[in-house]
């Protein structure tokens, strides 16, 4: 007959390498992703997956791509629209499936005379490293965009 305790003491190291493989294959950048919240479509981004996407269409047809692509990811949910003079900003929520975090995304659609550039940022509400969750969900925003706008 086997001991109870080592059983218990199996099924805990299991546990343990089962995590410990899920973090390592999960977790993209180790120097950003334990220790920030926060990721940007920027022009000054390192990563070229973050570049933003720069268009010649028209500023009321990127929003519609946008609002577009955003429905086609689970989890996200529209939230609005703010307009100012060269930029239109639209607000979106990002639920986590299992823990119901939250991560507020704002992409911005900025007008530079004969183009638009389409860049934002994505925000953990908590205050810890994010996994590497805020920037995929840029890249899936922008995949998803490039889809739209090519389909």
């Amino acid at each position: 007959m086997r001991d109870p305790r080592r059983r218990k003491v199996h099924r805990w190291t299991a546990i343990v390498i089962a995590a410990a493989l899920f973090l390592y294959f999960y977790v993209d950048d180790w120097s950003r992703d334990f220790s920030s919240n926060h990721a940007e479509i920027s022009a000054l981004s390192l990563d070229e997956s973050l570049l933003p996407l720069e268009s010649y269409r028209s500023t009321e047809e990127l929003v519609e791509a946008v609002t577009w692509a955003a429905r086609r990811i689970r989890n996200w949910e529209y939230v609005g629209e703010v307009r100012d003079e060269n930029t239109t900003r639209l607000i979106f929520v990002r639920t986590n499936r299992l823990l119901r975090f939250k991560d507020d995304i704002t992409v911005r659609i900025e007008d530079r005379g004969d183009q638009r550039a389409v860049t934002g940022e994505s925000r953990s509400r908590i205050d810890w490293g994010d996994l590497g969750r805020n920037p995929r969900n840029l890249r899936r925003l922008l995949e998803e965009l490039r889809a739209v706008l090519e389909g």
